[in-house]
């Protein structure tokens, strides 16, 4: 008898809950009361990609103001921006604006057609990403380099301009992360160092920058265009469960997560039991040593050999 194959084999390493969510669930459907996005703009990279186009969709779902749309492909821009208009949420003003955001020309230009066209953006959703799949030594360095482009220096050029027409120091920032971070992936040498990078960073930017709200986020596994063929199979999250995760995390009842990272897979209701200890012990927080470092060193557990 063949064994059975669990398909969440890929979500348990990173799962903090016991619930498990792959598939849209009420407490985070765009649709709910709770998630209203009513007088909120929002700029949202890399919207031609199924997780960025499914954003796009749960904040107009949820009545946002204003959706600022960019990517490189205008395109499937254009096709996203049809799909918004066609859901007939006719309050909502859509704004294209084809951008290479790790090119600091098409960053400045960007923020200052948004801020023509929508006034001040209170929420930064930064999608877009970049996985490059080689061994070190055999891909082409400049491909290697392409993540850290655009998962570091895209993601650090928009929340430089964020911040410029955000003069009070308020809002939001969410950043689309991975839950690979603490994996070693052979061709993942670029990619998870450049997430690892990009989660830092919004650590810091929580660390700096008080008044903004800050959070990294795991989509799970989607089948997209993205993740490698060997583990289709395994790809099962809804790319909406990142859409609606970005709409609660703008909302009050988040504010306890500030600075943290929040996978989709995760049970919000069964975190806010344990809220405490996730806070005490920082457990949404990145960890980089095992080791117990401090004064007296590591209290080893095993006698020398």
């Amino acid at each position: 008898m063949a064994e059975e194959v669990d398909y969440d084999a890929i979500t348990w390493p990173v799962q903090l809950t016991s619930k498990v969510h792959r598939s849209m669930y009420p407490f985070l459907d765009p649709s709910n009361p709770a998630l209203s996005a009513k007088g909120k703009t929002v700029l949202i990279t890399g919207v031609s990609g199924g997780i960025g186009r499914a954003i796009a969709e749960a904040w107009m779902i949820a009545g946002a103001k204003s959706i600022v749309l960019t990517g490189r492909n205008a395109e499937k821009l254009r096709e996203v921006e049809e799909k918004l208009l066609a859901m007939g949420q006719g309050g909502t003003k859509i704004v294209v604006i084809t951008a290479d955001t790790t090119r600091e020309e098409d960053a400045e230009s960007l923020w200052k057609k948004a801020g023509a066209e929508v006034g001040r953006v209170d929420v930064l959703v930064n999608n877009a990403g970049s996985l490059t799949q080689a061994l070190i030594g055999e891909g082409e360095p400049g491909k290697w380099w392409q993540d850290f482009e655009v998962n570091v220096k895209g993601v650090y050029l928009n929340v430089h301009h964020f911040l410029a027409q955000a003069p009070d120091g308020k809002g939001t920032v969410i950043s689309v992360s991975t839950g690979t971070l603490a994996d070693l992936y052979p061709n993942f040498s670029s990619y998870t160092p450049s997430k690892l990078a990009q989660t830092k960073f919004m650590e810091f930017l929580h660390t700096e920058q008080p008044g903004i709200r800050t959070f990294s986020v795991f989509p799970g596994l989607v089948a997209t265009d993205m993740p490698p063929k060997q583990y289709l199979d395994f790809a099962r999250d809804d790319p909406m469960l990142t859409g609606g995760l970005s709409l609660f995390l703008c909302t009050e009842r988040a504010e306890w997560l500030r600075g943290s990272v929040v996978s989709v897979n995760w049970d919000i209701e069964e975190m806010e039991e344990h809220k405490t200890e996730i806070l005490e012990e920082g457990l949404t927080k990145l960890a980089v040593w095992k080791a117990k470092f401090g004064k007296g060193g590591h209290p080893w557990g095993r006698g020398a050999c």
